[in-house]
């Protein structure tokens, strides 16, 4: 609009102020002298002064025109140089917009991913990587890759195992016992027995509670050996202890410690149990267990209890390592020992899992014995060793038998009295009888037995001499008969026999039986065996036969007695002569029978019915003589003084008589050769030349009989050397005898290794502290037999007011504490039975007992008065059990009978049994009260020069007791035999004491009676110093002869000598504990559970998918059923009756789930059940679940009496496997289930593996991630509410499609993310009571309980199991979701990089390839799934790679990635398809693929370089972060409003002050010109002019440029008031005329651009080549700058304010 001029000052300040120039104009070089001359001190704005403008008025007008003009041109000035390119500016605030938001929800996002990273990390942990590679070393989980076959499958499953069991704390590979062994691992079959002796192999057989357990398999019948100890390889009838298999369980034990020291039954030196009833035996292989305890012992078959006895004494071992294992005929699966009592629940577990749960839980193994070539040759030394020993001692006793024969004087015949001058033998000169019963010999018969009858003049008593004259050949009549007639039998004559011997009758005679066989006999004829009497004698037995019904029966028959030596007192094989008397009472039907004169037995008639035993003479009737009819059975030996004494039955008066007195015809001694107690005895200091005694030549008399010949050796020593035995007689009144334990007893005084007043020898000898070198062994009835005798009597325990009745206690006590109590009674009481002052020891006498021999023998007795050294020498183990309270009865018996005789044997069992010089020196004390002592025997061993035995024996009384002693040396290396007998009285029938020590005795006079002891009690303790073993102790109640004690000595020696004793002592055998070679744990975590594998198992059937396969399974049945199954053969009935059992096809429907109407379609498997999987990878299956160790570690396992071998378990029909192992890491709180997977088929193998955790979280770890949770709650509250503001700012329908996906996504991340950590945070603070939860399940599992069932133990572990697996799937979910919401955190922040060009090239890339990669993607899909096809359908039935449509887009995929198959090269299908793949999917495609990717690339690079708005991404944030503070600092409109103004208005070139002024209303003019300088400072924003020189005037020198172009306008102007009438111009002309100047200068530049290109190609190239080839290009043109300045020209609106303008620039 056009200036109106005003000439007032007034209004030119107006002017002024109105267009913003308040500061002083600068002054112009170039301006004129009249504007250069000094102003006054008082000037206007415009620099004029104000005082002159006053003074003249003619300067108004010119002052006027020159504020217009130079207003004019300030406001030119100002406004070219604040104008900006609105379509720059539009895009540079776009992209800050875009920009700032952008990054105010990247950085959110991305705070948002970092925060929730951390708090998976801090969840999850690294220690979860570090114990999933732990386990994939530990467990091989590598090579299952490897694994195709099932016996590969098999393989690793047992190394499976073996490292499972070093991940389990409690296992064998870190508690190794040798006391609980697997003797036989692998199933063998036994020819014969095994002899195993292993070095350092041993186990307690011995202890509490032991047990064996066997898989066996034997013929019914046979009697096998499982399993024993020898006690000697030369006696295979004695073990220590013996399992024997068989139709009647046996279990032998104890022929080292055998007790029954008087045992008659010959052969038992052991305890023999067996089973009450005869077991059956299932046919296979079956579990048979035994179980020890200390009184009884179980027999187990398969799971049912066979047999229970109970045990006379507990089981001990003996010393040895050496095992006889198995025997003919057994196959044995495997052989364990347990050192505990196996139950019935256990037994049912190892039954069915082939180990106890507790085992199988806690990892523990068997020790298993594996043989070294160092055992085979410790074995075979043992062997060689024993050999030699055996043969140097057989050759040591050969050369001393020989040199005693050839060094000694032999007896003759006559002198000894075997065979005598007097011996007749039975002349030929007999006659023949007239009918012989044996057609091949000639009989004889005898003559003359009628006429003997004559009177005995020692019985008085008639009789016939069967032995008559014609007989003897002349001989003196009762002369000895040898009688051998085989060949020759005689017959009496009937003629001459007595024709009846009446209803009475006796035999008397004299014998010497070789054989057994027939004496005398009358029968019907000689034909047949129909005697009317007979009688035979036979071993130890008489028997008189007769005929009933045309049959031979027995009459009558008596034999030795029970309980009497058949050793001495046999009928057959003895060296003496012996008297016989038969009697027969057909009155009474009775027979009797008399040895040496008494009567051993009698018999009544066992044939009912009244008849006559002799029977009247007939024309047939045979009398045979040392035999029977028709001849046989003959009698061989000597007969003496053979005689019936008919009609008379001797009386025992008379038959003593003819014992005792009858002598021989010819010599005149007696005929009775064997002895009477107390007429002979051994000498027991009897030496020959070489040193041998009277038991060496006791043991080598069976070895050589003609050992005992010299003179000397048979008059000393004529009980061992058999001269003479004993005469039988009848057994007196039953004697009374009490046994102190009935076994061998090992007497151990332990020393503590923590004792501190003990001392050592210089060989290394422990010397112990005198309290403990004495052992107390109690009756266990002396607590209750104090407290009755102290009930009984009001004189207390000693009979006298002592006031000790009423110091024991009413209170339950054990024998040890009453004991003790009644001796620190006594003992505070000073009581003189027990308290002995100083002053009284020198007067101390014998009668005191025991106070005079401590007194007397210091150290070498127990001093009971001391009552803390009685306290710990009492052992409870060694107490001995009192059978019918004996010992309170037996002082009475003993006072009653006058007689005792203690009897026992005791050897060293170790160097501690020794003193420091090498001697065995025990001493032992009988106490028939401890406290106050009572001392009854004390027998000792003394060392040194003169060693000795002694023995004090007193009768309780006041008088002195009686001392005797024996001069010999206790043997180091065998048993000592000691006996005392009291009460014997000798020839002149004086009382005698005697003391016998392995048949040497001292006898003394001993005239004083047994006195009752004052303790009411005969023995309450045995007092003992050093270790020994002892037998026995017998207390009889009669006194037995030295000779008895010599014979019985004798008798038992080399039985003794057998008998090693037990190998440990009680008190160690009960108390000591099994102990663990411990290794240290370092694993980082262990298993708490048993690992198990299950099987889904197809099911076997002849209905393959194919006809042809059916048929072939078919015929191949019945081929093997013609060839090998037919006769003789035979197969199994399993073959027989079902085809799959030997080829068969699988159902594949065996891998879907199971309703409960499919059960039977489920059969059993190794005796199994299938059963729902209720954990793991086959949950919801029906699955068969054993524990992993029971397939790899068990050989065999018995299910249903058959023997199935575990590496059967998984075969042909096994689709599935899984292995579950749950471990648990303590230092981090992370529970992992390692699950090993394998899919079968057709017997290929494909395993795989997971590893999956579950972690506690707590303490620091649960508050950060809590801490975190809650920054992850804040981030989406912020995120939600910058969501939220933008809808209500812009609407939600307004917005476009990529917008309102980019609103629902940060809506749903909004709203999931948190309430996934609000879960998870809680989830998190209950995981600690989780795992504690899930490991108490595992670990409380009461795998030991008998409580409980083996169903009720694997029911609550599975359970368990379940209840792992639902939190593993819990924590799997947790994590799946999780990570698909880190996806979604992570595609926004992708999204949101598109805020900047620079770093949105991913986005853009592919939005503008988008097409081309839906179209890519149709070929590749087509071509790929091509090549699948062909690949699948040729090479899959070959190569593994292509065997399924997975496995080949697998090897596709790779070989898209540039790999090739191993095979490649092998075939040439194989090697085209390859190579055709690789052309065209590699090389093409591929790279199809590649290009698209580069070309969209590159389109999103040209835009980019297009584009001027952008810079580098960090300074356009710094820009953006400083335009914000412009922004606040200058109070700028939104640069989204401003946008809403600037965007419409298209035909605005420029953006300048007017425009901004439209944005809003109260915009300031200062606001606007500093938005435009900000935004002016950037290149491609603010507006660039040409200068004269047609150059560009750079952004830093824009002032300095505008000052100069200003200068050089002012002076070309006119300064007259013409100007005035000038005007301004209108914006829109201006912005008219830049907008062409911009355009004119663009195409100027890009001209003189190409220009200089050209120029540069002539240069460089040929002149008509560079032509050519701007001629084809079309884009080129040559504008000439003039013509392009007229084409401008031509664009100007033609109107004056334009042309003005123009003008003006």
């Amino acid at each position: 609009m056009p200036i109106v001029l005003s000439g007032t000052r007034d209004a030119a300040m107006d002017v002024l102020e109105d267009s913003g120039t308040t500061a002083p104009v600068q002054k112009n070089e170039d301006s004129s002298p009249a504007s250069t001359r000094k102003t006054p001190s008082t000037t206007s704005a415009t620099g004029f002064s104000m005082k002159a403008i006053d003074k003249n008025p003619t300067w108004k007008l010119e002052l006027a025109a020159r504020i217009i003009q130079r207003l004019v041109i300030k406001k030119l000035r100002l406004d070219n140089r604040t104008r900006l390119v609105r379509t720059a500016l539009v895009e540079r605030l776009q992209l800050e917009v875009r920009l700032g938001k952008g990054i105010r929800l990247m950085l959110c996002f991305m705070a948002l991913f970092g925060l929730m990273i951390s708090a998976d990390v801090i969840e999850t942990s690294a220690a979860k990587l570090k114990l999933t590679d732990h386990y994939r070393r530990t467990f091989e989980l590598d090579k299952l890759n490897g694994i195709q076959k099932i016996a590969e499958l098999k393989s690793y499953l047992r190394n499976l195992s073996a490292a499972s069991n070093t991940m389990q704390v409690s296992s064998s590979s870190y508690f190794v016992n040798r006391d609980q062994v697997m003797i036989v691992s692998d199933p063998a079959f036994y020819e014969h027995s095994h002899y195993m002796d292993v070095k350092g192999l041993s186990f307690p057989v011995d202890a509490v509670e032991v047990s064996f357990l066997a898989w066996v398999q034997v013929d019914a019948g046979r009697r096998v050996n499982l399993l024993g100890r020898r006690l000697d390889k030369q006696v295979s009838s004695l073990s220590c202890w013996s399992w024997i298999y068989g139709p009647e369980m046996e279990f032998d034990f104890g022929a080292h410690d055998y007790g029954h020291l008087h045992d008659s039954h010959g052969s038992a030196d052991q305890e023999v149990i067996r089973t009450a009833t005869r077991a059956y035996h299932p046919p296979g292989m079956h579990l048979v267990v035994l179980v020890i305890r200390q009184d009884t012992v179980e027999f187990w078959q398969n799971e049912s209890l066979v047999g229970h006895t109970k045990l006379s004494r507990p089981v001990t071992d003996c010393i040895g390592s050496g095992l006889e294992v198995g025997g003919s005929g057994l196959l044995l699966g495997m052989l364990s020992f347990f050192p505990w009592a196996l139950g019935a629940a256990e037994i049912h577990e190892i039954y069915v899992q082939g180990n106890t749960l507790e085992f199988i839980a806690s990892g523990a193994e068997l020790f298993k014995i594996k043989e070294t070539g160092f055992d085979l040759l410790h074995e075979q030394g043992t062997l060689r060793q024993s050999s030699a020993e055996t043969h140097h001692h057989e050759s040591q006793q050969s050369r001393s038998v020989s040199h005693a024969i050839t060094n000694e004087v032999i007896y003759s015949l006559g002198e000894s009295g075997h065979a005598d001058d007097g011996e007749i033998r039975i002349s030929d000169q007999v006659p023949e009888l007239t009918t012989c019963p044996t057609k091949s010999a000639a009989c004889r018969y005898i003559e003359g037995v009628s006429e003997t009858w004559q009177m005995d003049p020692l019985s008085s008593a008639y009789f016939y001499d069967l032995l008559p004259p014609s007989l003897l050949g002349g001989a003196s009549a009762g002369s000895l008969v040898e009688v051998h007639l085989e060949r020759n039998r005689h017959a009496y004559s009937v003629a001459s026999f007595p024709s009846s011997i009446g209803p009475v009758w006796s035999l008397s005679f004299w014998a010497r039986a070789s054989t057994s066989g027939f004496l005398i006999g009358k029968f019907h004829d000689p034909e047949h065996d129909l005697p009317c009497w007979s009688v035979q004698i036979e071993g130890d037995k008489l028997k008189l036969f007769t005929s009933s019904h045309e049959h031979r029966v027995l009459l009558a028959m008596v034999s030795i007695p029970e309980g009497r030596s058949q050793r001495d007192f046999a009928f057959v094989g003895t060296t003496l002569l012996r008297h016989f008397v038969i009697v027969i009472d057909e009155l009474s039907r009775v027979m009797s029978v008399h040895l040496d004169g008494h009567q051993i037995g009698a018999d009544p008639f066992r044939v009912v019915g009244a008849f006559r035993v002799d029977c009247p003479h007939s024309n047939g009737t045979y009398i045979a003589f040392a035999h029977r009819t028709p001849g046989s059975q003959d009698f061989i030996g000597q007969l003496q003084q053979f005689r019936l004494y008919a009609n008379t039955v001797l009386n025992d008066s008379q038959i003593l008589a003819l014992a005792e007195a009858s002598e021989d015809p010819k010599t005149g001694r007696k005929l009775r050769q064997c002895f009477k107690p107390g007429e002979i005895q051994d000498d027991g200091s009897f030496r020959d030349e070489q040193f041998h005694g009277c038991t060496w030549y006791a043991e080598m008399l069976p070895i050589a009989p003609q050992i005992c010949l010299s003179d000397a050796v048979r008059a000393n020593c004529q009980i061992a050397c058999k001269v003479a035995r004993p005469c039988f007689a009848p057994l007196k009144m039953a004697a009374d005898v009490g046994m102190v334990w009935n076994r061998i007893m090992r007497l151990s005084t332990p020393l503590s290794t923590d004792s501190s007043d003990g001392r050592r020898l210089a060989g290394g000898s422990l010397i112990r502290p005198n309290h403990e070198k004495f052992k107390m062994c109690l009756a266990e009835s002396v607590a209750s037999g104090r407290r009755q005798a102290s009930a009984g009597s009001t004189q207390g325990v000693s009979g006298s007011s002592d006031g000790l009745a009423e110091h024991i206690p009413a209170l339950v006590m054990t024998d040890s504490e009453v004991i003790v109590k009644s001796c620190q009674y006594l003992e505070a009481s000073r009581d003189p039975r027990s308290y002995v002052a100083e002053s009284r020891k020198q007067s101390l006498r014998p009668a005191d007992g025991a106070l005079y021999l401590l007194h007397e023998y210091p150290g070498m007795f127990q001093n009971v008065t001391d009552c803390e050294s009685l306290r710990q020498s009492i052992d409870s183990h060694c107490a001995f059990q009192v059978e019918n309270d004996w010992t309170k009865h037996f002082d009475e018996i003993v006072e009653r009978s006058g007689q005792l005789t203690i009897s026992f044997w005791v050897r060293p069992s170790s160097p501690n049994s020794l003193n420091s010089r090498g001697e065995f020196t025990p001493s032992i004390q009988f106490l028939a009260g401890v406290a106050p002592p009572e001392v009854f025997l004390t027998v000792w061993a003394e060392g040194g020069l003169f060693p000795k035995v002694a023995a004090y024996f007193h009768t309780h009384n006041a008088s002195s007791g009686e001392y005797l002693e024996v001069g010999t040396r206790l043997s180091l290396d065998d048993w000592t035999h000691i006996s005392v007998t009291f009460g014997s009285n000798d020839a002149k029938g004086h009382s005698e004491l005697a003391l016998v020590v392995n048949g040497m005795a001292t006898v003394d006079n001993f005239p004083q009676s047994w006195v009752r002891s004052r303790s009411a009690t005969f023995l309450e303790a045995i007092s003992l110093s050093s270790e020994m073993l002892m037998s026995p102790v017998e207390f009889r109640s009669t006194a037995l002869h030295i000779s008895d004690l010599q014979s019985f000595h004798y008798n038992e020696h080399a039985r003794m000598k057998l008998r090693t004793g037990p190998s440990r002592s009680d008190s160690e055998r009960l108390q000591t504990q099994l102990t663990y070679s411990r290794k240290a744990f370092q694993e980082p975590s262990f298993l708490v559970a048993p690992p198990i594998i299950q099987q889904v198992r197809a099911q076997k059937t002849t209905e393959c998918r194919s006809d042809a396969g059916k048929f072939a399974l078919q015929q191949m049945w019945e081929q093997v059923l013609s060839t090998r199954c037919h006769w003789p053969f035979t197969c199994d009935t399993d073959l027989k009756a079902d085809p799959t059992s030997l080829l068969a096809c699988s159902h594949d429907h065996r891998t879907r789930h199971y309703d409960d109407e499919d059960d039977d379609l489920a059969p059993k498997w190794f005796g199994q059940e299938p059963s729902v999987a209720l954990s793991g990878d086959l949950e919801g299956l029906h699955v068969y679940t054993v524990f992993l160790v029971s397939i790899t570690d068990t050989p065999i396992l018995v299910r249903g009496d058959s023997a199935l071998s575990t590496q059967a378990y998984i075969d042909q029909q096994t689709t599935h496997m899984a292995v579950q192992l749950v471990l648990f890491a303590p230092e981090h709180g992370i529970i992992s289930e390692v699950n090993i997977g394998g899919h079968l088929d057709s017997g290929n193998v494909e395993a795989e593996y997971h590893v999956r955790h579950i972690s506690s979280v707590e303490g620091l770890k649960l508050m950060a991630y809590s801490i975190l949770g809650a920054l992850v709650v804040l981030i989406c509250c912020v995120v939600m509410f910058d969501t939220w503001r933008r809808i209500c700012l812009q609407g939600f329908t307004s917005l476009c499609m990529t917008a309102r996906v980019q609103l629902i996504m940060d809506i749903g991340i909004g709203l999931v993310v948190p309430a996934f950590y609000v879960v998870r945070s809680f989830q998190n603070a209950a995981s600690g009571a989780l795992v504690k939860d899930m490991l108490r399940q595992l670990l409380e599992v009461p795998w030991s309980a008998d409580s409980l069932s083996y169903a009720e133990k694997e029911g609550q572990f599975f359970h368990a199991l379940h209840d792992l697996e639902i939190s593993l799937l819990t924590e799997t979910f947790m994590h799946l979701f999780a990570f698909f919401v880190s996806w979604a955190v992570l595609l926004r922040i992708m999204q949101l990089t598109s805020a900047h060009p620079r770093i949105a090239v991913l986005i853009n890339t592919v939005v503008y390839g988008i097409d081309d990669f839906w179209h890519f993607l149709i070929l590749f899909l087509l071509l790929f799934m091509g090549f699948c096809l062909i690949a699948k359908t040729l090479f899959g039935p070959e190569h593994h790679e292509f065997e399924t449509y997975g496995e080949t887009l697998k090897a596709q995929f790779l070989m898209c990635l540039g790999s090739v198959p191993d095979d490649f090269g092998t075939e040439m299908e194989f090697t085209i398809y390859v190579v055709v793949f690789n052309f065209v999917m590699f090389f093409l495609v591929v790279n199809f693929l590649l290009a698209i990717i580069v070309e969209s690339y590159l389109r999103v690079k040209q835009d980019i370089e297009q584009m001027n708005a952008e810079q580098e991404f960090f300074t356009d944030m710094g820009a953006v972060m400083f335009t914000l503070a412009k922004r606040w600092r200058h109070a700028w409109p939104k640069a989204r409003t401003i946008l809403r103004v600037l965007e419409p208005a298209v035909a605005k070139q420029h953006v300048d002050l007017a425009l901004l002024k439209e944005v809003s209303g109260s915009w300031s003019r200062k606001s606007r010109h500093a938005f435009l300088d900000f935004y002016g400072r950037f290149d491609h924003i603010g507006v660039r002019e040409q200068t004269k020189r047609g150059t560009y005037w750079d952004q830093p020198n824009e002032r300095k440029n505008t000052k100069k172009a200003t200068h050089n306008l002012e002076a070309s102007l006119a300064l007259s008031p013409a100007l005035v009438e000038l005007g301004r111009p209108s914006d829109a002309a201006r912005d008219d005329a830049l907008q062409h100047q911009f355009q004119l200068q663009r195409q100027l530049h890009v001209q003189v651009q190409e220009l200089t290109a050209l120029i540069h190609e002539l240069r460089t190239q040929p002149k008509r080549t560079v032509l050519e080839t701007r001629a084809r290009d079309r884009d080129f043109r040559l504008t000439d700058p003039k013509h392009a300045e007229s084409l401008h020209d031509q664009q100007d609106d033609g109107t004056q304010s334009g042309s003005n303008y123009r003008r003006l620039v």
